[in-house]
């Protein structure tokens, strides 16, 4: 009797036709992302075919699908479909994906899950709001979450790598500062997140160089978030944030980390504002502000984005205590200043004022320290320059100046082209629909 042939499963057939074309999985995943690119999606780890080639694979996601399938036809030199790699199946289930709730996550299952590919790029993700969103900060007052290793060497670690990652952070700063977060430099930021995240779960060991990774993670975890937030890409966004501050939870023992996750949750706050989520930005700036030991700059830092949230929230008598307490802080400078509070400076608490001001509906008390905005801003940093402008044709419209609105609406868009920053052109287009319609 014939032995019974054994049906090839999805995986074998898709490896199959991978040998069949003389192309490595890695191969296959570098011509998605070459796809992805041209429409300004983050690119895929280049392992991340082997999950759609294991035993039990599973199946990419419909738009990695159709990447992969119409790469594959290319390099077939015919149609390949869906059936023809076994990927016409019934998609299993969703699995629960800690991103979901980074909060909550193993530290370690949540890197690797970061690290492996296009998670960042779901549509799927929603904001979280009230406990959900405040809870990862909340833990942070109690400290670590276990007892810190004693002080070891860091395995596979060395100065050359912590020192890029340190330099990569700044780079994105300076890029960030210039251009805005424009697709290619988000898409190159999320990259340089994601590489770091799979280097922080391989990390073994506690001392110095550790220290300094999990640093610069929380100081690029912030970055990131804000490039993501300005992309108007809100729940990738507050991912990010809550990945540094889980982070920080359980390996943030050092000043340095510990001050720089209360400025990355201070930037969650500015977001939650931003949104309208008062509570919970008032949250999470008084967690910020408990930070033991702050320098004052970065004291500074908070109290500004405090200004920010109370005038959002409409409590002017807050606009005013912050507001003193921030030109408190900055007129009071030790030699401390982390690098990425430097830009703070009394004509930065004026512009955090005068927004304060604006959303109170007090713009009266605003212009003045807008219009000084507008004056004082660098042109070397247009989206600040814009966003001044803005700010100063919103309040002039709301005091019923609508010429004057419509000049500084005129120079807000000569200063879009030259920024690329989606939450600033978003503002622009709704600004100019409420001076058009009066």
């Amino acid at each position: 009797m014939e032995p019974t042939a054994v049906e090839a499963t999805p995986a074998n057939v898709l490896g199959a036709l991978l040998q069949q074309l003389g192309m490595r999985p890695e191969q296959l995943v570098t011509r998605i992302n070459e796809r992805r690119a041209r429409r300004g999606s983050f690119p895929l780890s280049p392992k991340a075919a082997y999950s759609w080639l294991r035993d039990i694979p599973s199946l990419p996601q419909p738009d990695n699908q159709a990447d992969a399938l119409a790469v594959l036809t290319a390099r077939a030199g015919r149609c390949i479909t869906a059936s023809d790699v076994g990927w016409d199946l019934p998609r299993p289930r969703t699995r629960h994906r800690h991103l979901d709730a980074p909060g909550d996550a193993p530290l370690e299952a949540l890197l690797q899950e970061i690290s492996q590919g296009d998670l960042m790029d779901r549509r799927n993700l929603l904001m979280l709001t009230g406990a959900a969103a405040t809870a990862p900060a909340l833990a942070l007052l109690l400290g670590p979450a276990a007892e810190a290793a004693s002080a070891v060497p860091s395995g596979q670690l060395n100065e050359r790598l912590v020192g890029s990652i340190e330099r990569a952070v700044r780079d994105l700063r300076d890029i960030d500062d210039s251009t805005g977060s424009a697709s290619d430099e988000l898409t190159w930021g999320v990259g340089i997140w994601q590489s770091a995240s799979r280097v922080v779960a391989q990390a073994r060991g506690r001392g110095p160089l550790t220290e300094r990774l999990h640093t610069a993670y929380i100081e690029l975890s912030e970055q990131v978030g804000w490039m993501c937030f300005d992309a108007r890409r809100h729940p990738q966004a507050q991912r990010i944030y809550h990945t540094g501050m889980r982070l920080a939870r359980e390996t943030g023992t050092s000043l340095t980390t510990r001050h720089s996750t209360a400025n990355l949750v201070s930037s969650a706050a500015y977001q939650a504002a931003w949104l309208g989520n008062h509570n919970d930005a008032a949250a999470l700036l008084d967690i910020a502000a408990r930070t033991p030991d702050l320098p004052s700059a970065a004291a500074a830092v908070i109290a500004e984005r405090r200004v920010y949230a109370a005038g959002r929230r409409h409590d002017p008598e807050a606009v005013h205590r912050f507001r003193d307490e921030a030109l408190l802080h900055l007129g009071s400078p030790d030699t401390r200043t982390p690098w990425w509070a430097t830009w703070l400076t009394k004509d930065s608490v004026d512009a955090a004022t005068g927004r304060a001001w604006l959303g109170c509906d007090q713009p009266s008390r605003a212009v003045p320290l807008l219009r000084s905005r507008v004056e004082a801003t660098s042109p070397d940093y247009p989206r600040d320059h814009l966003y001044a402008v803005l700010d100063l044709a919103d309040t002039v419209h709301m005091c019923g100046d609508g010429g004057q609105a419509r000049e500084l609406l005129d120079q807000a868009e000569r200063l879009i082209g030259t920024v690329s920053s989606q939450r600033m052109i978003h503002r622009y287009e709704a600004l100019s629909s409420a001076v058009a319609s009066v």
